[in-house]
């Protein structure tokens, strides 16, 4: 069983403590850190759009990022399944 630990991060300009295990609180640690640098890109880009409107973008943004991947896994595992069924059909003729 891992054990659990609580790490205190400063995400977005606002402190939280958070319960994660031994073994995920260093990629917990490394999201965050992209979080704030990825707040901070469109802090730069727009310095006048209010906080929570800069929030919504950020998450708007990281989630696109995730559907892209979520699309891009999708179709390799389609690729990967395909190139099985003709190996498969090659070894038959063989």
């Amino acid at each position: 069983m891992s054990e659990h630990v609580t790490v205190e991060l400063r995400l977005i300009e606002q402190t939280f403590r958070l319960s994660t295990t031994v073994e995920e609180k260093a990629d917990l640690e490394r999201a965050g850190q992209l979080l704030n640098e990825k707040f901070q890109e469109f802090r730069r880009k727009a310095p006048n759009v209010e906080h929570n409107k800069l929030v919504i973008m950020v998450a708007l943004e990281l989630m696109q990022e995730v559907l892209a991947m979520n699309k891009s896994l999708q179709e390799y595992s389609h690729c990967e399944r395909l190139l099985s069924s003709i190996l498969e059909d090659v070894e038959k003729a063989v």
